[in-house]
């Protein structure tokens, strides 16, 4: 469960939630319980005074009001400096339990889709690099650690043991994928501009060589 630091990464997944829709209230809870649910349990008494932050700092605004059967639901909406605070938060990795803590780096994967693919990856790199270090540091203590100690213990150890594996298999087959991603984006791009700066048309006899979109060249097509 995350405490230490727990304001702001509230603050990043309500910013988050809000980048979808906006939501009043009860609907903006539901959706973080969702998304956060098994990291964090997410109460009004937290909610509500996150999103008071939110509002002082100008990254939150009450859009408008929905008449309810007791009284009137505020709807929330994130702002444009809501957009560059979520931003902000997103890849603010300065303090190395950003990596290290599972459920703060959860809450950024639960977002990826609006970090840089560069940005991704590097994180994904780093997360990996760091649960390698703990198998190793693992499998460098276990004969020594539980020589002596009961068969449950031990159990307990290699399940320890296999979860960083397959975490750390889940993470390779994510640095794998998201490098492809790269490749591709840059193959089309590269494509993209090889097509904007050079296109060749044949009209009336003529070659017309086009670099964007205005005729730099004109030649007789050989006969």
């Amino acid at each position: 469960m995350i405490a230490r630091g727990g304001c702001k990464v509230l603050e990043l997944a309500i910013l988050g939630a809000l980048k979808e829709k906006p939501m009043y209230g009860y609907e903006l809870k539901k959706r973080l319980s969702d998304l956060l649910g098994h990291l964090w349990k997410i109460s009004y008494g937290s909610l509500y005074p996150a999103l008071k932050r939110l509002e002082s700092k100008s990254a939150v605004e009450r859009a408008y009001t929905v008449k309810a059967k007791t009284r009137n639901r505020y709807v929330y909406r994130i702002t444009p400096e809501g957009e560059e605070a979520f931003q902000r938060l997103l890849v603010d990795t300065r303090k190395r339990s950003e990596i290290t803590d599972a459920d703060k780096f959860s809450i950024r994967l639960a977002f990826f889709q609006y970090m840089e693919p560069e940005m991704r990856l590097w994180l994904l790199e780093r997360r990996k690099n760091y649960l390698e270090e703990r198998l190793n540091e693992m499998s460098g203590t276990s004969k020594s650690r539980y020589k002596d100690t009961d068969s449950y213990r031990q159990g307990l150890y290699t399940h320890r043991q296999e979860l960083l594996k397959s975490d750390i298999t889940w993470l390779e087959d994510m640095i794998e994928s998201e490098r492809d991603h790269i490749q591709e984006s840059k193959k089309d791009k590269e494509s993209k501009k090889d097509k904007e700066t050079l296109t060749v048309e044949e009209r009336g006899g003529e070659k017309l060589v086009i670099d964007d979109g205005s005729i730099k060249n004109m030649t007789p097509l050989q006969a």
